[in-house]
């Protein structure tokens, strides 16, 4: 049984519902217009670093918590396996910190959780790689610890965040803040679909996709 959320309207209201998709859905697209239009030159240069980063051996470390974690793995898959199939490249090493699940509740039981990816960039992380954290707030202290302890490693560190930035901002050699408040949702769909333009472009810098 569907159950109504305390909004205005009721079920057989169809035209307050599809106000409601109308309404979410153009202001996801305004919203990352104006990322497109404000961070493009910062989306290129992400781009570019990862790409010196592969071309000379490196690889990509990427973390974050929740959906944050979730958008890790979903990036991290699309560089080792393939973010389009039309495109035949080798695999790209990313690796996202938060699959792990023995390594992250050990290090949570044992060093606290604000350490976990701390720990698992002092394993896996090495000067020349590239650390990207993710946060919506640029609050998560697990992030912020991992993103301080790579730069003091010689590890290159960006930062996909929203809001105002947080404790985050500045903090990363190069980021992007998603400039919306109080949910997590907007800013993560504008955090997917940055990732997904920076592997299309590192496909391009790579001489890979040629279109």
């Amino acid at each position: 049984m569907i159950k109504e959320c305390g909004c205005a309207g009721g079920l057989s209201d169809r035209t307050h519902y599809e106000e409601v998709v109308l309404d979410t859905m153009l202001y996801s697209a305004r919203l990352k217009e104006r990322v497109a239009r404000e961070s493009s030159a910062v989306i290129v240069a992400m781009a570019r670093m990862i790409a010196g980063t592969f071309e000379d051996g490196g690889k990509v470390l990427l973390c974050g918590n929740g959906g944050s974690a979730a958008d890790a793995q979903h990036l991290a898959t699309e560089l080792t396996i393939r973010y389009r199939s039309s495109v035949d490249r080798p695999a790209l090493p990313a690796i996202a910190l938060s699959t792990d699940t023995s390594a992250l509740t050990a290090g949570a039981n044992d060093l606290g959780y604000d350490a976990v990816f701390t720990r698992l960039v002092e394993a896996y992380g090495r000067e020349g790689d590239i650390l990207i954290g993710l946060s919506t707030s640029g609050n998560s202290q697990s992030v912020v610890n991992a993103l301080d302890y790579a730069r003091r490693q010689g590890i290159k560190t960006l930062a996909l965040l929203g809001g105002d930035g947080g404790e985050l901002k500045g903090a990363a050699d190069l980021e992007i803040i998603v400039p919306h408040f109080g949910s997590a949702d907007r800013v993560q769909e504008c955090h997917i679909t940055i990732g997904h333009v920076i592997i299309d472009l590192v496909e391009r810098l790579l001489g890979y996709c040629r279109s």
